[in-house]
């Protein structure tokens, strides 16, 4: 249990910090576009990239792996709904 908790929220701490950064950096005429696009590809990166470690630790019978396949759902259903959240702002 302490794993999910340690790796899920390393995750979701990540998450939150380069939301913010684009967030901050977004701003011109198509600010919601940027914001969309380049939140949408650093959510989709995040998660592939905790699914591959997911099914490499999976092949090697580790037991953190899912705590990481559980982290690229939280990161997939929270990244993509504060994604569309901060794009409408």
């Amino acid at each position: 249990m302490a794993d999910i908790k340690k790796i899920a929220g390393i995750n979701l701490a990540i998450l939150l910090l380069y939301m913010v950064l684009i967030n901050v950096t977004s701003n011109g005429y198509e600010r919601q576009l940027a914001v969309l696009v380049l939140a949408a590809f650093a959510i989709g990166i995040q998660v592939v990239l905790n699914f591959l470690i997911a099914i490499v630790l999976f092949i090697k019978k580790r037991p953190e792996a899912r705590s990481f396949l559980l982290s690229a759902v939280l990161v997939l259903v929270i990244g993509f709904s504060s994604c569309f959240g901060s794009a409408m702002i």
